[in-house]
């Protein structure tokens, strides 16, 4: 039996209330992938940062993804401990933490991918290749005039 599809008229919700329910769905998906792995959403863009940029740091994770620095922190920490990641003090800053993955850390990465990718293909089912694309582009766009804009308000 196919479930009731939840229908969204376009005029019933603003933007950023369709960007949260696709936001808080993301982050439902990734915890229940992710229960075995001893990971959670909020660790993804850690992750991810750290194996683009190994030697990255939480500051920079933070300002790269726009999310609060204790987050950030509790994050690292958690993918410490779980021995995903490891910090070495920065030559350059002592108050600084350069970060990089174990090798149980990389271990993960194609599995965060896979499930990133299945994600996508979930929620872009139904648009062709060119409208997912446009789609990206429009939303990398709303994303740097949202932090341009907010930045000019301080």
């Amino acid at each position: 039996m196919k479930k009731n599809r939840i229908k969204i008229m376009s005029s019933d919700i603003p933007l950023p209330g369709l960007l949260s329910i696709i936001s808080r769905n993301h982050f439902i998906f990734i915890n229940k992938e992710t229960k075995d792995l001893d990971l959670t959403g909020g660790q993804f863009p850690c992750l991810i940062a750290i194996s683009h940029k190994p030697g990255t740091t939480q500051d920079y994770i933070a300002n790269k993804h726009q999310i609060d620095k204790g987050s950030i922190a509790r994050a690292v920490k958690k993918l410490e401990d779980n021995e995903f990641v490891h910090r070495i003090p920065d030559p350059k800053n002592r108050r600084k933490y350069l970060l990089f993955l174990t090798k149980k850390g990389e271990n993960l990465i194609p599995q965060i991918r896979s499930i990133e990718e299945k994600w996508e293909k979930m929620v872009c089912e139904g648009l062709k290749e060119d409208e997912k694309d446009n789609l990206m582009e429009f939303l990398t766009l709303l994303a740097e005039n949202s932090i341009e804009k907010i930045k000019k308000q301080d």
